[in-house]
C-alpha cells in the first residue's frame, strides 16, 4: 500500500487537518470532497454465521486433500429438510454413488483409521499409512485374515519415514496380533511397494516418552538424552533395542540427579523387562566415565 500524500490532489489542503475516514472505509477530503483513497476490499463471505454449524454448512471451502478418506475428501454433501422430498431423493442418490464400488476400501480406510487413533499416531503418519494401505489394496494384497498385520506393517513403516517412534512391539500389542505377523507383512510391503523406510528409531526418540510417564524433571530427560547421544555417537548402540537404551539412560540419569525409579518401573514405562535394563545400563557404565560432583 502506497503512503498518502501530505496534502489534497485536488485542492491542496492538509490532510491532516481535512481527512476524513467515512464509514464505508472511503477517505476523503472534507474541504472540496475528493476522495483520496477507496474503502478496503472485503475478502471474508458474504454470509454470516453465528455457531460452529452454521460456519461448517454454509462455509464453501472444503477440508485438504487426504488419503484417509476413500474419496480424498472430495465429498459434496446435501443438507435438506424433511419435506423437501425431490432434495431427500438427491440425497439418497448422493449417498449411494459416493459409495458405488468402494465399499471394501471404505471398510479397510476405518480399520486404518481405528489403528491410526488405538497407536496415538500424528496426522503425517496416518497419511502416510493410509498412502500405503492404498497402494496394497490397489495390488489386492488386502484380504480379511491379514487385514490387521498389514496395518500394523504400515504403520511401522510410515513411523519410520516419518521420524516418530513406534516399534514393531508396540504396533503388534496395541493391535492385538503376533509381532512375527508383523514382521511378515513388514517384509512383504517393502518387497511389494520397494519402499525404503528410514533406519530403526534412535534411543534418542524415547526419551521424552518415558520421562513424561515416570514423571521426570527436564534435567534428568536432557542427562538422558546426553547418555543416549553417547552411545550412538560410540557405536554401541549397534545391533541394541533403542528404547532399551533408552530406558537405561533414564534409569542411570533418575539415580544421578536424585530422582530414582527402580529397574522394574522404568522398563514397563516402555515394554522390556528390568533384566534388559540391567544389561543396557551395564552398557553405560562399565564404557564411559562418568564423574558426579557433590
Amino acid at each position: 500500500m502506497s503512503p498518502l500524500p501530505e496534502y489534497c490532489p485536488n485542492c491542496g489542503a492538509p490532510l491532516r487537518l481535512y481527512a476524513h475516514r467515512q464509514p464505508d472505509g472511503r477517505l476523503v477530503c472534507s474541504r472540496c470532497g475528493y476522495v483520496i483513497e477507496e474503502a478496503p476490499i472485503d475478502l471474508g463471505p458474504e454470509w454470516r454465521s453465528f455457531n460452529e454449524e452454521d460456519r461448517t454448512r454454509r462455509s464453501r471451502v472444503g477440508a485438504p486433500l487426504t488419503e484417509r478418506i476413500h474419496d480424498h475428501g472430495l465429498t459434496t454433501y446435501i443438507y435438506a429438510k424433511r419435506t423437501e422430498l425431490r432434495a431427500r431423493k438427491l440425497v439418497a442418490l448422493q449417498a449411494s454413488l459416493r459409495t458405488h464400488g468402494q465399499k471394501k476400501l471404505i471398510s479397510i480406510l476405518q480399520e486404518a483409521n481405528r489403528a491410526a487413533s488405538k497407536l496415538r499416531l500424528p496426522s503425517r503418519v496416518a497419511e502416510t499409512m493410509a498412502k500405503l494401505i492404498r497402494q496394497l489394496y490397489s495390488m489386492n494384497i488386502l484380504r480379511k485374515n491379514n487385514l490387521q498385520e498389514y496395518i500394523a506393517a504400515a504403520a511401522v513403516i510410515a513411523a519410520r519415514i516419518e521420524r516418530h517412534p513406534l516399534t514393531m512391539r508396540d504396533a503388534a500389542e496395541v493391535l492385538g496380533i503376533s509381532e512375527q505377523d508383523v514382521w511378515r507383512a513388514y517384509r512383504r510391503i517393502v518387497t511389494k511397494l520397494k519402499v525404503r523406510p528410514a533406519a530403526p528409531p534412535k534411543p534418542q526418540m524415547f526419551i521424552s516418552r518415558i520421562a513424561s510417564k515416570l514423571n521426570l524433571s527436564g534435567e534428568v530427560e536432557a542427562l538422558a538424552m546426553r547418555f543416549s547421544t553417547m552411545l550412538v555417537r560410540t557405536g554401541l548402540a549397534q545391533g541394541k533395542p533403542p528404547e532399551a537404551l533408552a530406558a537405561a539412560s533414564i534409569y542411570l540419569a533418575s539415580i544421578l540427579l536424585d530422582q530414582k525409579r527402580n529397574q522394574l518401573a522404568v522398563a514397563r514405562a516402555i515394554g522390556v523387562t528390568d533384566a534388559t535394563i540391567r544389561n543396557r545400563y551395564r552398557d553405560i557404565v562399565d564404557n564411559f566415565y562418568i564423574e558426579v560432583r557433590l
